[in-house]
């Protein structure tokens, strides 16, 4: 969901949230105003990265090409054929039980247009009982049909009918299918044209050039995975700008409320007390979302970076490229303080990232881990664990 605006914004980079080890002791430490709040901002130049741990791997790679090749796969929607093997089905179904001789529905059991991948046996990307995806098979666009499956003995949902519970495991169910359309889904092969038509931002306009920007976006997050939480660490804020985190924290508390509304979660409290988590700790996590915003909006100025004139050069096609719409279209559904701040945070992410990663110090080697200590108990296998993993 778009509306996610923090939490898109900073994973998208943030990859920025990891332990490590790093350094920002080049400099002292300087205050700086921004209108979330006032950070005592430690120097970003000059953190150390390991040569090892920035590594990016052949395999790692074409996995990153991979996965940006599918998010430009086209689907094509199909009103006649038949279901092969390898199909994806868009389909109706409704299912029934017999309770007292008579069949009828329950509870879960039916759905509108939903997608079954053949191949992979699931819909919606979920595995179903035995058959029921099976059952589609050698059908056409259009057919209705009934299917009679059963419930496996280790089923656990129950339904209720006439106000009575029904355990379903072991049960007998009448599915009935109506198959709507078959889709097909094309994904494009990595060529020059390919390149030009959807890298045009970035200046790139070639195969090699793509994968040299590619391995460079893989080996800048992990070492932002490697500096980035130390470094945050050091950043102390002094003063949060009072309206702004009130704002933020009833936004948040809107978006829980309405995402667990059907688990009985009506206000913050509720989901606190479901989650186990103080209060405490609930005000520190959002103090902590919006000092990474200080932090980075504080880079930001100290880079002299226009972030209206960032916003207004590349907000469209950051958009285009990672919501699927333009900045107008976007701003319909969702508002226009929501886009604008979404959008103009991922990019100042970004330029912040390469800020650190084109100023980084580059040891050999990995970084250093700590030996777990040893007691009585332990075997002679000897273990080692990360600065990170000691921390969690």
């Amino acid at each position: 969901m778009f509306k996610k605006f923090l939490a898109v914004a900073l994973s998208a980079t943030m990859v920025l949230s990891l332990s490590a080890c790093g350094k920002s002791d080049k400099s002292s430490a300087v205050s700086v105003d921004t209108d979330y709040g006032t950070v005592k901002l430690a120097s970003y130049k000059g953190l150390t990265a390991y040569e090892d741990d920035s590594k990016v791997t052949d395999s790692e790679l074409q996995s990153a090409i991979d996965s940006d090749l599918s998010k430009h796969a086209k689907t094509e929607t199909i009103k006649k054929g038949k279901v092969e093997k390898d199909s994806t089905v868009v389909f109706d179904f409704e299912g029934k039980i017999e309770v007292n001789g008579k069949k009828v529905k329950f509870d879960g059991g039916s759905a509108q247009d939903s997608t079954a991948d053949i191949a992979k046996s699931t819909v919606n990307g979920s595995p179903m009982i035995d058959g029921f995806v099976d059952a589609l098979k050698g059908h056409k666009v259009g057919d209705k049909f009934t299917k009679k499956l059963k419930f496996p003995k280790t089923y656990t949902q129950t339904t209720t009918v006439n106000k009575k519970s029904i355990k379903l495991a072991n049960k007998p169910v009448w599915f009935t299918y109506t198959i709507k359309s078959l889709q097909k889904t094309t994904t494009p092969e990595l060529t020059d044209a390919f390149v030009k038509e959807n890298y045009k931002t970035e200046g790139l306009s070639s195969v090699k050039s793509y994968k040299e920007y590619q391995k460079k976006e893989l080996k800048y997050n992990k070492i932002m995975n490697q500096v980035w939480q130390n470094y945050f660490t050091k950043c102390k804020v002094s003063k949060y700008n009072k309206d702004y985190l009130d704002k933020y924290s009833k936004e948040v508390e809107s978006q829980i409320v309405a995402q667990y509304s059907s688990y009985g979660v009506t206000d913050i409290k509720t989901y606190l007390q479901a989650c186990n988590l103080s209060e405490d700790d609930w005000n520190k996590q959002l103090k902590d979302s919006v000092k990474s915003k200080i932090v980075i909006y504080a880079i930001a100025k100290q880079e002299k970076i226009d972030v209206d004139k960032l916003y207004k050069d590349e907000g469209d096609a950051f958009a285009k490229k990672n919501y699927g719409s333009d900045i107008k279209t976007l701003t319909k559904s969702y508002g226009e303080d929501t886009v604008k701040e979404t959008v103009e945070l991922n990019l100042i992410v970004t330029k912040i990232r390469d800020v650190i990663c084109e100023n980084i110090e580059m040891k050999k080697g990995a970084a250093p881990t700590t030996k777990a200590p040893e007691t009585t108990a332990a075997t002679t296998e000897k273990t080692e664990t990360t600065a990170a993993e000691t921390t969690k």
